[in-house]
């Protein structure tokens, strides 16, 4: 590659690229091109669908019109997609993809909706690459981690009675069949997650996902049709794919510690077995997809959620449940930082977005993030709420886990959207043990509950569109007068969502600053050791001071001592103590309670244990 060296009088000269591969190469590649070092994984990016022109392009269309499934057809129609379908839907023309592969680059996964494929090269290899006239761009493929559980119990055995072990879903030539309805008092070990987000309502209502596509995007689903909840539910043929290595295989027993987390959150939403455990949408019917790669991380594995997404819209899913998420990477691949996550700027975003473009719900763990460094929130669930459901995690009082993600979206959209059980929640075992569950925490569980209580309303409302069932969940959660960046909307109520009436979208909440507060003493905190000392502040967005107050209450949500009245400067966090004592003076008793910090409409509240 010939570069140029361009240096001012008394200036060292700068390497700098050809011309047209300068115009090309993201900027973030430039220490690779400048490199002698071995390969990387990047995006191609196609300047276009339609190199025979504007008529080609419509014969293109036409044709993609009539390669869409019928569930897929059904479900864009259902949904009122319009156009049904458009230039995402035309596959990345063979004739880019032919001109790649004769300078030796053998594309290892192509996005039909973005256009583009990814290749390993070299640094030698760039400049011919940005020679051809159809590249539009050469961009870093960045890396992805899937959102970690939080065991939090053993493993233990429950049987169920030997009646209800034949139950479940049953082939009928090439249709699969939905188990029949059980009483939702049939729920057994699930029966507090279920019943927390009003799924036990809809089910005893007759709603339990029957007729839906759900699609879950996970790392592995290990002996899923070996455990007893879980044995029964048949899968189509066509519907399992790993993304990974490129099979229809997405089980590996011999890699018992890194495929069983998609065993866990398929339980969450599909498990059946009447007395034992139910999931939250156990008549839908299924797909699973490998998208993730537990034991290391890779620059490859992103490309793998975006072709889950684009088989999933093939395939006519009408519920996307995934599991991962991405903000922080290993060195060297650079993180994604708070600026990214609006939304729109991610790769993973980006298919999300084209996903609920197309009809489909998509719904996406939050993060496990809440006690840890900004950004909080991982892609893709920094997608608009009308668009996609960032689950967050509560306990079994609905209280929000210290790790559920915060928002908000770097343009200071509210997230997370709604909450579930991600704490000590039920999950079946994904070891082999056919009658095996352990309690788990994680976001990762949160999501697949919704996703099923979201199922079973598009089962119940088939005229409503996923927009009109996020509403529906939203408009009736537990928070949804004053919706904020610790609870979303909060938690849905399965009845109450459907019962609801479509109507007018209320107003947006302006793009505004969140608020910060975090307990910097140990936690359980124990006042004869020292005085207990919180600190709080204005997140980013805010342009001007604002006055706040930092309370605490006790559990039954009594003011027990305000810590702090007055204004709040932007960019400076403040520091308060509480020795442990009420307004009087008088000693805290020993037990759960709750700092909570109010500014600008805006709230955030710590969990704290005092011990005498």
């Amino acid at each position: 590659m010939a570069w140029l060296a361009v240096a001012q009088p008394g200036e060292a000269a700068v390497p700098r690229a050809p011309a047209a591969l300068g115009a090309k190469l993201d900027p973030s590649l430039l220490p690779f091109a400048l490199s002698s070092g071995d390969s990387a994984s990047v995006w191609i990016c196609f300047r276009d669908k339609s190199p025979g022109g504007p008529a080609a392009e419509a014969l293109a269309l036409n044709a993609a019109r009539a390669a869409l499934t019928p569930r897929a057809l059904a479900r864009r129609l259902r949904a009122h997609v319009s156009p049904l379908v458009d230039a995402a839907d035309l596959p990345v023309p063979s004739e880019y993809l032919d001109a790649l592969r004769s300078l030796g680059l053998r594309p290892i996964a192509v996005s039909r909706w973005l256009n583009r494929a990814a290749v390993r090269v070299t640094p030698g290899d760039l400049e011919p690459v940005a020679g051809l006239p159809f590249v539009s761009a050469i961009a870093p493929v960045r890396l992805t981690r899937v959102v970690p559980p939080r065991a939090s119990g053993a493993e233990v055995s429950r049987s169920s009675p030997s009646s209800t072990r034949t139950e479940g879903r049953r082939a009928s030539g090439d249709q699969v069949l939905s188990p029949p309805l059980v009483p939702s008092t049939q729920s057994g070990l699930a029966w507090l997650q279920l019943a927390q987000i009003g799924a036990t309502a809809l089910h005893d209502s007759g709603y339990a996902g029957s007729g839906r596509l759900i699609v879950l995007f996970d790392d592995g689903f290990n002996f899923h049709d070996r455990h007893d909840a879980l044995r029964n539910v048949i899968i189509a043929p066509g519907l399992v794919r790993d993304f990974v290595d490129g099979d229809t295989t997405v089980t590996d027993t011999t890699q018992l510690a890194s495929f069983e987390h998609g065993t866990w959150t398929f339980g969450c939403i599909a498990g059946y077995e009447p007395g034992v455990y139910l999931g939250s949408a156990y008549r839908a019917d299924f797909a699973l997809a490998r998208s993730e790669v537990e034991t290391r991380e890779t620059p490859v594995e992103m490309l793998y959620w975006s072709q889950a997404a684009e088989w999933a819209d093939s395939l006519g899913a009408d519920v996307i449940s995934s599991s991962v998420g991405y903000n922080r990477f290993d060195s060297p691949w650079p993180s994604l930082g708070p600026a990214d996550l609006d939304g729109h700027t991610s790769e993973v975003s980006r298919a999300a977005e084209i996903a609920a473009s197309k009809g489909i719900l998509v719904v996406n763990s939050v993060g496990n993030d809440g006690e840890g460094p900004l950004p909080r929130l991982v892609a893709p669930a920094d997608v608009n709420g009308d668009s996609l459901i960032a689950a967050g995690a509560v306990d079994s009082f609905g209280v929000v886990t210290s790790f559920s993600s915060r928002g908000p979206t770097s343009d200071g959209r509210i997230k997370p959207d709604l909450m579930a059980r991600g704490e000590a929640a039920w999950v079946v075992s994904g070891s082999g043990v056919p009658d095996g569950f352990l309690l788990a925490d994680g976001t990762s569980f949160s999501a697949p509950l919704i996703a099923g209580l979201a199922a079973c309303l598009l089962e119940a409302r088939p005229a409503w569109t996923p927009t009109e069932v996020i509403r529906a969940l939203r408009e009736t959660a537990s928070s949804c007068c004053g919706p904020d960046d610790v609870y979303g909307w909060g938690i849905p109520n399965g009845a109450a969502a459907l019962a609801w009436t479509p109507g007018p979208p209320a107003p947006e909440l302006p793009p505004t600053g969140y608020v910060e507060v975090a307990i910097q003493s140990p936690n359980p905190f124990e006042p004869r050791s020292a005085p207990l000392e919180v600190r709080f502040g204005l997140g980013p967005h805010f342009t001007e001071s604002q006055t706040g107050r930092l309370r605490v209450f006790d559990g039954s949500g009594r003011l027990v001592r305000e810590l702090y009245s007055g204004t709040l400067a932007c960019g400076r966090w403040h520091v308060a103590q509480w020795s442990g004592d009420d307004a009087q003076g008088r000693s805290a008793p020993s037990g759960i309670y709750f700092v909570n910090l109010y500014a600008a409409g805006r709230t955030q509240t710590v969990r704290l244990a005092l011990l005498r």
